[in-house]
């Protein structure tokens, strides 16, 4: 994969002064290979079966891109610590994109054609969906007050440990 950001300017950040792109398998010619097994999991990122295994990205979905990947870890990370403190599960409300995304795409994945669907924010399925249901909004004000509303504003920075 070819990287969009000028290595020598990522190494003039610090920290990053030795920083090397490494493809191993193909010599830059792609060595992508995606949706291989993802698993089958409830809308906590819990994976199916399990009591204290989370999956976040394309292990717990069809998904296209890496907000996806973010927004589906970082739920997996906080309940897979919800899970260590013994403190409930967090799902996120479908009156959050977020939320509905998670939910929605857990659910159709599960129908027949499930296998052959691809979820992204960025357009696809679940981009029209979030726009049918008054969902897609780039106005900050708006998406704080509707978290706000769920009083889970800053739920990932509260401290659990």
């Amino acid at each position: 994969m070819t990287p969009f950001f000028d290595l020598e300017k990522l190494r003039s950040v610090p920290g990053f002064e030795t920083a090397c792109i490494v493809d191993p398998y193909s010599g830059g010619k792609g060595n992508s290979i995606r949706y291989m097994a993802v698993s089958p999991r409830d809308n906590y990122m819990r994976a199916e079966g399990m009591k204290n295994l989370f999956v976040g990205g394309e292990k717990s979905g069809f998904y296209v891109g890496h907000t996806e990947a973010i927004c589906t870890g970082s739920l997996a990370g906080h309940n897979a610590v919800r899970y260590l403190t013994n403190k409930g599960y967090l799902q996120l409300p479908s009156s959050l994109s977020i939320g509905d995304f998670i939910s929605y795409s857990n659910e159709e994945m599960h129908k027949k054609e499930g296998a052959k669907m691809r979820f992204t924010f960025a357009g696809s399925i679940y981009f029209n969906r979030m726009k049918e249901l008054g969902l897609y909004t780039i106005d900050k004000d708006k998406i704080e007050k509707r978290v706000k509303d769920v009083d889970l504003l800053g739920v990932y920075n509260n401290k659990l440990i």
